[in-house]
C-alpha cells in the first residue's frame, strides 16, 4: 500500500513536539527540585524573636482599698524565643536591661512576686512533647505533657503589620477566654511565644482576653549566634494535671493565710 507523502513530516513534528515537552518537563523537575533543596537547606535555620509580655492586674472585689491602690496596673516581662521547624525554646531575656519602674518592682511588697526561677518552655514538634520548667513557692517543677492540640480559626481578611511583617489574625477559645494570635507566613516556623504553636508561620503577637498581651519587639532571621535549644532537665517531674492541682491548693492556703481575702497574683507555669 502506498504511503501518503505528508505522514513523514507530521511524524517528525510529533517527535520534535514530544521531545520539547519532555525537555520542558525535565526543566520543571529541576526547578522544583531546586526549590525543595533550598527549603531543605533553610529548614534547620534558627530564628530569634524577642517579646514583651504585659500582664494587666486587676484587684479582686474583696481586696482592701489601700492594698488595691498600691497594686501596679500592669507588669512587664521580656522573653526570647529560639526556634527551628523541629523545636523551640522560650526563655527569659537576660540581654536587655529592664528599668525597675517598668514592671512595678519599686512598689514594696509587690516586688516579692518577681522571686523564683526563670521559667523555660520547650517544644519538641517531632516528639509532640511540651516541657515546662517553673517553680511554685520555692519548689522547682518540670512539667511534662503532650503537645496541646490547637484549634485555630483563621481570619484571613484581618491583617496587621508587626515589625515590617504582614501578620494574619487567628483565634481560638481556651475555657471562656478568647486567644487572639497574629502570625506571619514569611517566617516559616509554626511556633510563637509561651508555647503557642500550630499556625503556618511564626506568631508575633498573642492576647489572652484582657489579662495578657505578648508582642514581638525584634526579629532576627536567620539567627547565626549561639542558639542551644535544649530540653530542661531540672525540677521534680510532674504532669500538668498534678501541677495545676498543687497550685490550686497553694492558692487556697494563701487565701486562708490572708484572712480569706482575695489577692490577684500571677503564678507561672
Amino acid at each position: 500500500m502506498a504511503h501518503s507523502p505528508f505522514k513523514l513530516p507530521l511524524s517528525l513534528s510529533s517527535i520534535m513536539y514530544i521531545q520539547l515537552k519532555n525537555m520542558k518537563f525535565s526543566i520543571l523537575i529541576l526547578v522544583v527540585a531546586g526549590i525543595l533543596s533550598t527549603q531543605m537547606l533553610t529548614a534547620q535555620d534558627t530564628i530569634k524573636i524577642k517579646y514583651e509580655e504585659t500582664f494587666y492586674m486587676t484587684p479582686s472585689a474583696d481586696m482592701p482599698p489601700q492594698m488595691a491602690s498600691q497594686m501596679p496596673k500592669s507588669r512587664k516581662h521580656r522573653k526570647i524565643l529560639l526556634a527551628t521547624e523541629e523545636k523551640a525554646l522560650y526563655i527569659v531575656n537576660k540581654e536587655d536591661v529592664v528599668p525597675d519602674e517598668e514592671d512595678g518592682s519599686h512598689r514594696g511588697r509587690w516586688a516579692m512576686k518577681r522571686q523564683g526561677v526563670d521559667p523555660i518552655v520547650f517544644l519538641d514538634f517531632d516528639a509532640e512533647q511540651k516541657t515546662t520548667f517553673t517553680d511554685l513557692f520555692g519548689k522547682e517543677f518540670l512539667i511534662e505533657e503532650g503537645l496541646p492540640s490547637t484549634k485555630w480559626k483563621l481570619h484571613s481578611g484581618e491583617q496587621r503589620d508587626i515589625l515590617g511583617y504582614t501578620c494574619i489574625k487567628a483565634t481560638q477559645q481556651k475555657d471562656s477566654i478568647t486567644i487572639t494570635a497574629w502570625f506571619t507566613p514569611k517566617l516559616a516556623v509554626p511556633v510563637g511565644p509561651d508555647g503557642y504553636h500550630g499556625l503556618p508561620g511564626a506568631i508575633l503577637a498573642v492576647s489572652e482576653g484582657d489579662d495578657k498581651v505578648i508582642l514581638a519587639t525584634a526579629v532576627v532571621s536567620p539567627f547565626t549566634g549561639p542558639s542551644p535549644i535544649e530540653k530542661p532537665t531540672k525540677g521534680e517531674k510532674t504532669s500538668r494535671e498534678k501541677f495545676d492541682q498543687i497550685r490550686k491548693e497553694k492558692m487556697e492556703e494563701m487565701r486562708q493565710m490572708n484572712g480569706g481575702q482575695g489577692q490577684r497574683v500571677f503564678i507561672r507555669g
